[in-house]
């Protein structure tokens, strides 16, 4: 009867550990479900991976068939975070589409990174892959450089390179300056948001990103729209213009302007900050957009266009810059501010 009564008790303790969650579920239940999306239609002959880490080496948790629904949790440059049983995986972000927010009042536009400072370099310094001293060195940077920085991480200035983060160590940053956040607090020196990413040594490729740029720069007006390929081209060599690597349904031809396409696609990285500006057309590089970028956030120039509306009551000022294999980019107001308006009604 005694041996009765405890294996009695100990049934009862296993029932009741079985009906707690386990820490997967802990962990999944503590992440809201931020977007509804399917695995892509694109790949309709393939199954897609979803992984344990945001890892192509990390453990394999299953594939999906293209047109299953997915729950995700977290976007990150090259992956999302799904719900995977009890716990989440992860898979990559170009096989992902038709993703739609839970609350689209309060989460940003799928893909849409806010940034809330930015920086200029004054000594070299180092873009490390992970928050910590000693980490691998990704880039680096020197004096005259700007970078667009998301936020703070273990006293580390956080952006996007290419597709992953990156870090900068943030003692090495003798002023750190804010992003207006409001369009009523952006004025001449506070801009209302920037972006930047990174390209590659090639000769030709740099000198078309200083010339688009240049050409690039300006002042718009309330409901002005900016056409990119009428502005920065014609891409041709009597407007400055080389001979480099063009980036078609992903993969690359010779041409020139060859770059142009990371000055549109850097504006268009900016622009989606900024609820007052109509984005009117814009294309991707193919499926797997341009690979200097967090995946489905690239705009093509040249065969194709972007154009943009200022949808804003003020004027805006474009801004870019080259240097150290950074391109950065930044919008500010063209008027007195916001701020500046109200404190003289």
């Amino acid at each position: 009867m005694r041996h009765r009564s405890l294996a009695l008790v100990l049934s009862l303790m296993l029932i009741a550990l079985s009906a707690l969650p386990t820490a997967g579920a802990q962990a999944a239940a503590a992440k809201p479900i931020l977007y509804n999306g399917i695995i892509t239609m694109n790949y309709s002959t393939s199954t897609t991976t979803v992984y344990a880490e945001m890892d192509l080496l990390s453990k394999k948790l299953t594939t999906y068939r293209p047109g299953r629904k997915i729950q995700i949790t977290a976007v990150y440059p090259g992956w999302v975070e799904i719900v995977y049983g009890d716990s989440v995986g992860y898979v990559l972000r170009h096989r992902v589409d038709k993703v739609t927010p839970i609350d689209s009042v309060n989460t940003p536009p799928y893909g849409v990174e806010v940034y809330t400072y930015w920086a200029q370099i004054t000594r070299d310094t180092p873009i490390l892959k992970d928050p910590e001293e000693g980490g691998e060195v990704l880039s680096l940077l020197t004096e005259g450089a700007k970078i667009a920085i998301i936020g703070m991480e273990n006293g580390y200035a956080k952006l996007v390179y290419h597709r992953m983060y990156g870090y900068v160590d943030s003692r090495l940053l003798d002023e750190i300056r804010p992003v207006a956040g409001d369009p009523d607090w952006g004025d001449a020196e506070t801009p209302l948001a920037v972006f930047c990413s990174f390209y590659s040594n090639n000769e030709n490729r740099i000198n078309n990103l200083v010339v688009a740029c240049e050409r690039l720069m300006r002042t718009m007006k309330p409901g002005e729209m900016l056409y990119f390929n009428e502005s920065v081209g014609p891409f041709n060599k009597s407007t400055g213009y080389l001979p480099a690597p063009i980036l078609v349904d992903g993969t690359t031809k010779q041409g020139y302007g060859g770059g142009s396409c990371q000055i549109s696609s850097t504006l268009y990285n900016t622009v989606l900050q900024l609820p007052g500006i109509t984005i009117n057309e814009r294309h991707p590089h193919g499926a797997n957009g341009a690979a200097y970028l967090p995946h489905g956030t690239d705009a093509s120039s040249g065969d194709l266009n972007f154009r943009m509306t200022n949808s804003y009551s003020f004027p805006i000022r474009i801004e870019a810059s080259c240097h150290d294999f950074c391109l950065f980019m930044a919008i500010y107001r063209a008027d007195e501010g916001g701020a500046a308006v109200a404190a003289k009604k």
